[in-house]
């Protein structure tokens, strides 16, 4: 299944565009040689997807909290950086090396390319607003990619039916917002869009009905009651001492960790955490397509 799987990879990352202005640094590629290893060590290849995305979070623990890596005074860009993570980056460089065909140092310019095509909106860099800034947006972006699926109404999730509009009511917030009508204009654009979505969740009350569904690997999305906005936090579900842990970078403690306790305990102390949203890898429908070719 894992074959059939990186096949299936293959032909996705050729379906977009490449990424060749972007350098890695030497600092940078030094985490990728010991991922390299690392990946070898463990026989990566030969796992199934979302078992190789558990895998591949372990790696990056303890690695330092730090957030907005990604903005930069001259333009949007690609940024690699494995030596510096926040929530989001975390779960895109996870999932950029787990979409990999194979694991040695050849590799680099494919996760490159993956990297690029889960971080922007058809893998493409235009503009600030070519970033997929929404977590649920993202997952949307992701399903129509075919490389994740939105199970959250599969599952028993409700309608989300929350108005989203937090960026272009705090514009000020972003710099690249300030003063460009244009940019501004984009952004409230995409929040028009998301808005016109059938969007589900889980929330925290119901969480208890759908634990025992929810697998290692899967990626977990959690929303909150903050006005305007369908996300505060992601992480990746990991099984840890029996049960559904919480594998995320962490602003509290500074690095990417486990959380202390599991993932439904974990969310009943955090007020403003609402409920979950979870993206699955198509790992069943990846074998389907490849037997039809």
């Amino acid at each position: 299944m894992a074959f059939i799987c990186n096949i299936w990879l293959i032909l996705l990352t050729s379906l977009f565009s490449s990424c060749d202005s972007c350098v890695i640094s030497e600092a940078d590629r030094l985490v990728l040689q010991k991922f390299w290893h690392y990946a070898q060590t463990n026989h990566l290849e030969e796992q199934e997807t979302g078992e190789r995305i558990s895998s591949i979070a372990r790696f990056f623990l303890d690695t330092p909290y730090k957030s907005n890596t990604l903005n930069t005074a001259d333009g949007e860009k690609l940024i690699v950086n494995l030596r510096e993570l926040d929530c989001v980056t975390f779960v895109e460089n996870v999932l950029a090396l787990a979409f990999l065909p194979e694991y040695t140092s050849s590799s680099e310019d494919t996760f490159k390319k993956n990297l690029q095509k889960i971080r922007y909106r058809d893998g493409i860099i235009e503009d600030f607003t070519s970033r997929l800034h929404y977590s649920s947006d993202w997952l949307y972006e992701m399903q129509q990619n075919l490389l994740l699926k939105d199970i959250t109404a599969d599952l028993g999730g409700i309608k989300h039916t929350k108005e989203i509009n937090f960026m272009s009511g705090h514009h000020e917030l972003y710099p690249a917002l300030k003063n460009n009508p244009q940019l501004l204009t984009k952004i409230k654009n995409m929040e028009d869009s998301i808005n016109k979505r059938t969007r589900y969740y889980i929330p925290k009350s119901d969480i208890d009905k759908v634990y025992s569904k929810i697998k290692a690997g899967d990626i977990i999305l959690i929303t909150t009651n903050i006005a305007g906005l369908d996300t505060s936090h992601l992480g990746i579900a990991i099984l840890y001492n029996g049960t559904i842990h919480l594998l995320h970078a962490s602003s509290e403690y500074k690095k990417v960790m486990i959380s202390l306790s599991p993932l439904k305990e974990y969310m009943a102390d955090i007020r403003s955490q609402s409920g979950i949203i979870i993206g699955r890898t198509y790992q069943r429908m990846a074998q389907d397509l490849i037997e039809k070719e």
